[in-house]
């Protein structure tokens, strides 16, 4: 702008000194003239004012532009609060008025009346839904521009058209009323590193024992309805043990009745569904390795299912001092079998085992309440939650060799009062002797020197069922002071006891049955939490893939352990408000 000013002026002078070549005028010394011209053209003196009152009108403009935009901000959130309170009062299961009337009241009162929008209604028994939405084309609320309609492009000599005559100020909300049911499945490793201590000083298990008391307590102490949540428990280790009653409501098979575990294949993870009438694999009841003198009771080793009662699946509770007892009772022992813990927590959540909790409640052992449930995925008033804690990796399962889970096994037994006598029949001896007859002191483990064949066990000696036998003994003792001593070679074993008579499920296995098992939960629509306690990198990438988004998963130490369960039931209590 400087510039064209004073380009006008010299332009000026060169049209006077063009007359003066015509005419010259008196008294006048042209050459001095243009001297003076051009150093009025080169002076710049005053161009500072210019520059200062360019930046005036860039001032004025962008005070302007925050004066617009500041009046639009003001009435967005003057209509997102109006609306937010006018549909909330609107979606009251206990509101008698029409909804359309309590929102049009509302954005009256505020001063918006023009301005109320049209709400959607969805309601049932128990339920009511009540929606607006001012954010659509054509149906969104504006505000006239005062200064950036002006056209500010003109004012600095550049082309160009108006600017923006209005601001939109969407709104919109939703809110949902009902007593909103929610099914809480809390799967929860206690495998024998729970054992251990953690950063905190305490055991594992007693950090973990805390945070899900406080869990308990959060959702069920000030719950709206007394059935409102109810809260099924999971512990695993090596396997999980179901607890006859419930294990009763499936197709479980019976070889034996020592233990209440179930064996499950690649395709059982697949799926939510438990089916109670398909056969389900009861898990043979054996001790694979026993730890120090494995030749005499009591044996003590690696348990393919525990029994403990403390370690059975807690179905559906909504008693807080039941749920706490259980907790304050959970003891760690075994490996590490998560997806197996998964798998238990999402039966209990799916639709197919709503027979099942039926039965339960004909048993006592569910309260009535909770009838009807696990309610079906499309249930608007439901929700399904299952939070997932591990302290570390998938380990080992041991599944019984169907050669030797059922039926006869070649060994008798009988009791004596210094210990037990055994005979093995080896069918493959030419003589006419085939039972080996083996002694052994229940309390040096001993085999007796006068081991010899016979035609026959003793009278009073009992063949055993190979359950019966594994129930009794190691795998080690019946491969070791058994079997080598009757010379026996059968194809379903070999001379190594630690593969000989079953199978090991390896971590790799489990960890693509886990992340199968986790997708079929997420594409249910169940909410999959996990939580990592003092777990490794590999693990935590596993566990966060397993929950229903990375922002689900939980990466713990000591006792934030009790944070992660704190904030995970504060949000299920979000949820269950908020749609």
């Amino acid at each position: 702008m400087t510039t064209r000013i004073i380009s006008s002026a010299y332009e000026a002078a060169k049209d006077v000194m063009s007359v003066q070549d015509e005419k010259p005028l008196s008294g006048m010394n042209w050459r001095s003239l243009r001297t003076h011209m051009r150093r009025f053209r080169d002076d710049e003196g005053g161009s500072m004012i210019i520059f200062a009152l360019f930046l005036f009108a860039m001032m004025l403009m962008i005070g302007g532009l925050s004066v617009d935009v500041m009046r639009a901000e003001y009435q967005r959130t003057h209509l997102q609060y109006t609306l937010d309170r006018a549909v909330l009062a609107a979606a009251s299961i206990k509101q008698t008025v029409p909804a359309q009337d309590v929102v049009n009241d509302y954005f009256d009162k505020a001063g918006l009346g023009p301005l109320a929008p049209t709400v959607d209604v969805d309601q049932s028994l128990n339920y009511r839904k009540v929606s607006a939405n001012m954010a659509t084309p054509g149906h969104t609320p504006r505000v006239p521009t005062m200064f950036l309609r002006m056209n500010f492009r003109k004012a600095f000599g550049l082309s160009g058209g108006e600017g923006p005559q209005y601001l939109a100020t969407p709104a919109l909300a939703t809110a949902v009323d009902g007593v909103q049911k929610v099914d809480v499945a809390l799967v929860l490793d206690i495998s024998g590193s729970m054992d251990w201590d953690s950063v905190s000083g305490n055991r594992k298990i007693e950090d973990l024992q805390d945070a899900a008391k406080e869990f308990v307590d959060t959702l069920l102490l000030n719950q709206p309805e007394d059935d409102t949540y109810s809260i099924s428990i999971v512990p695993y280790s090596t396997q999980v043990n179901v607890g006859e009653p419930l294990l009763s409501k499936y197709n479980v098979t019976n070889e034996h009745d020592y233990s209440s575990c179930a064996d499950f294949e690649d395709a059982d993870f697949q799926t939510t569904t438990l089916s109670t009438s398909a056969p389900l694999q009861r898990t043979g009841y054996f001790v694979p390795r026993s730890y120090g003198n494995y030749d005499r009771p009591p044996w003590r080793g690696w348990r393919s299912c525990y029994t403990e009662s403390s370690r059975a699946i807690l179905p559906l509770s909504g008693d807080v001092g039941d749920l706490k007892s259980y907790i304050d009772n959970l003891s760690p022992r075994g490996w590490t079998s998560t997806e197996i813990g998964i798998k238990w927590g999402t039966s209990l959540l799916d639709p197919s085992a709503r027979d099942v909790v039926s039965g339960l409640i004909d048993d006592g052992i569910v309260d009535a309440k909770f009838a009807g449930r696990p309610f079906d995925y499309s249930e608007r008033n439901a929700m399904k939650v299952m939070v997932v804690m591990t302290d570390g990796a998938n380990t080992k399962q041991f599944t019984l060799d169907p050669a030797v889970s059922d039926g006869l096994s070649p060994v008798w037994w009988k009791s004596a009062s210094w210990g037990d006598k055994f005979w093995v029949y080896n069918e493959d001896r030419n003589a006419s002797k085939k039972y080996r007859k083996l002694y052994y002191y229940s309390d040096s483990g001993s085999l007796r020197n006068n081991a010899r064949w016979v035609t026959g066990p003793q009278n009073g000696a009992v063949q055993l069922t190979w359950q019966e036998l594994w129930n009794m003994a190691p795998m080690e003792f019946v491969s070791q002071k058994l079997f080598d001593e009757a010379y026996l070679d059968y194809p379903a074993w070999n001379s190594t006891y630690w593969t000989g008579f079953y199978e090991t499920v390896q971590y790799s296995d489990k960890d693509v049955r886990m992340d199968a098992m986790c997708t079929a939960a997420k594409q249910q629509g169940i909410l999959l939490f996990t939580i990592g306690f003092e777990v490794e990198d590999d693990n935590a990438v596993k566990l966060s893939h397993c929950a229903t988004t990375a922002a689900h998963f939980f990466r713990v130490e000591g006792v934030e352990i009790s944070e992660a369960f704190s904030s995970i039931a504060a949000q299920i209590n979000s949820l269950r408000l908020i749609q």
